[in-house]
């Protein structure tokens, strides 16, 4: 397949099942979209790498109208690693399928979404990708909104950049315990016996494997990344906030208005995103696959 990119930044390939995929661009520093194909039918390799492509180097994209059955949910996924879903999250998956979540309207008091992070830090090792798919979308509301941290790196200083060279980060979360069943809400809101704390380090300006380029690898401050290696929480407080807060200025971020259908996928590794919760109780669905885990 050959492509090309145009004067307006839309790259257009041909693919087998409908003759040509098209990406451009979402905004000028985060975002694609991608038209001109049909997840639901079987399509090659080298669709499947422009797809691909078009993440790695625009962190999120989005392709609309697409109601994929849970075959094709994972097939698409498969372009980036290997699905995965934890043991205790099962029961909200859906039927037959373990690793594709089913994630509702938790309610505003209990959404695990609303706030800058990325999809489990505190993973041995973190998911790399999240394919997310719009069941059931309000009227009105529900926003998903996507920074771009490679940006967020570039625009440090070298003395900072120098600093946060080779250190790591302590990365907290919780996790059920005893018996799987169904969760109404994320595990950090259960009573305290039925939940254990997790934590790893991990690198904070990794180089991401697929593009080379440097990222600041965030979550919630004093919450989900509490220190640097070697630091007290007091000392790296000022410092991971910083790096939080210039990371996600308006002129970095994407914020994507859901339709029943869309697929959206973002690369953990270089964004983070915030799901506005704006909707009150009203039923908002999304089924979501994530890769490249381990607990």
């Amino acid at each position: 397949m050959t492509s090309t990119i145009d004067s307006t930044g839309t790259l257009a390939g041909q693919g087998n099942n409908t003759g040509g995929v098209q990406v451009r661009k979402a905004t000028g520093s985060v975002g694609a979209i991608v038209s001109g194909v049909d997840l639901n039918e079987d399509f090659d390799e080298a669709t499947g790498a422009v797809i691909r492509e078009a993440l790695h180097e625009n962190c999120a994209l989005v392709v609309r109208g697409q109601f994929l059955t849970p075959d094709a949910h994972m097939r698409v996924a498969r372009l980036w690693g290997e699905p995965f879903l934890p043991h205790y999250y099962r029961a909200n998956s859906v039927e037959g399928y373990p690793h594709i979540a089913v994630i509702p309207n938790f309610g505003k008091e209990k959404t695990p979404s609303e706030g800058w992070h990325v999809d489990g830090s505190h993973f041995r090792v973190p998911p790399t990708v999240s394919v997310a798919v719009g069941r059931t979308i309000p009227a009105v509301g529900g926003d998903t909104m996507f920074s771009n941290q490679y940006n967020a790196y570039d625009r440090l200083s070298d003395g900072m950049k120098q600093f946060l060279e080779g250190r790591r980060v302590r990365f907290v979360g919780t996790r059920p315990v005893g018996p799987v069943r169904h969760m109404d809400r994320i595990s950090d809101l259960l009573p305290a016996n039925e939940k254990e704390e997790v934590a790893h380090y991990h690198l904070i300006a990794p180089e991401h494997p697929a593009t080379g380029r440097k990222a600041l690898y965030m979550n919630r401050p004093g919450k989900a990344m509490t220190q640097f290696e070697g630091m007290t929480e007091a000392e790296s407080l000022p410092i991971l906030e910083f790096l939080h807060a210039q990371s996600v200025t308006p002129d970095n971020v994407y914020r994507h208005s859901w339709t029943p259908g869309d697929l959206v996928a973002w690369d953990n590794r270089c964004t983070m995103h915030y799901g506005v919760h704006d909707y009150g109780d009203v039923e908002r669905t999304l089924v979501r696959i994530t890769v490249g885990a381990a607990l």
